[in-house]
């Protein structure tokens, strides 16, 4: 933990320890699990008096200036989640609960403040992956994958070289989410860490797929086939894991599309990335 943070979430306890309005006060993400670093977002919720929930709210900016000045500040998710960063770029959430009570979850939550009975504990999730979960994981992001793909040619045709490798990191995002299934872990870690819920040999290909020659004319289309390939080859194998059917038909409409469109283009010999 950096100086930053901790000066942070110490000046936050003191103040929701001042304020009438505040029932309850805790973190959680990398804070609420104990597994904070220095680089780790501060997620803060706050439960709020319903009677002076509307007036904390339009004050709440200044209220968290005066922990520490911020330099952006946006109100997300209807008003209910404060999106912010400070002086000292410290990244921090703050969400915003109105009413008597709040729920929060065992195992990843850090409680800084609560009046009597204002916290109802639920159980911890498992670590591992329900087949519910896993079921719902795939049949989301799989076909998500291939429609993505299924516009490469576009912004390949059009010249879209900022679009393209925008794109190619929707499905990278995408194939990644796929492949964690794999090693049967929950993942209950924010986008910024993924490492530790690939198996190996899957991450070592992907960022050989996306590294290698990246800087080349021709890697920004051919890093979404070499991703193509790896989903070809592990998508099928960890639906059958999770006894959850792979959209093969789509697979094979889009990479026919794929190779059609690349050839009419001129660029046949980026089709060697699929294999």
């Amino acid at each position: 933990m950096t100086t930053a943070q901790s000066r942070f979430i110490e000046g936050l306890t003191a103040k929701v320890e001042a304020d009438a309005a505040v029932r309850a006060a805790w973190l959680t993400g990398s804070f609420g699990k104990d597994r904070e670093d220095r680089w780790s977002d501060v997620d803060a919720h706050l439960l709020i008096d319903a009677a002076k929930f509307d007036e904390f709210h339009s004050s709440v900016e200044s209220w968290l200036c005066e922990i520490r000045p911020l330099v952006f500040m946006r109100l997300m998710f209807e008003g209910r989640m404060v999106n912010a960063m400070t002086d000292e770029a410290m990244r921090l959430d703050v969400w915003l609960h109105e009413g008597e009570s709040a729920e929060v979850t065992t195992g990843e939550t850090r409680v800084l403040y609560e009046e009597g009975g204002a916290l109802f504990w639920l159980p911890r999730p498992g670590d591992r992956l329900t087949r519910k979960g896993a079921a719902e994981l795939l049949l989301r992001e799989i076909p998500e994958f291939w429609r993505c793909i299924s516009m490469t040619p576009v912004v390949v045709g059009r010249g879209e070289k900022l679009v393209g490798t925008a794109g190619n990191s929707i499905i990278l995002l995408a194939l990644t989410n796929v492949l964690c299934a794999a090693s049967g872990t929950r993942r209950d870690r924010g986008v910024k860490a993924l490492n530790g819920f690939l198996l190996p040999h899957h991450r070592k290909c992907v960022e050989e797929a996306v590294l290698a020659d990246s800087l080349s004319p021709d890697g920004p289309m051919r890093i979404p086939l070499r991703l193509a390939r790896i989903m070809r080859e592990y998508g099928p194998v960890i639906c059958e894991q999770w006894e959850v059917e792979y959209p093969r038909a789509m697979e094979e409409a889009v990479l026919q599309y794929v190779r059609q469109e690349f050839g009419a283009l001129g660029h046949s010999s980026v089709l060697e990335e699929l294999g």
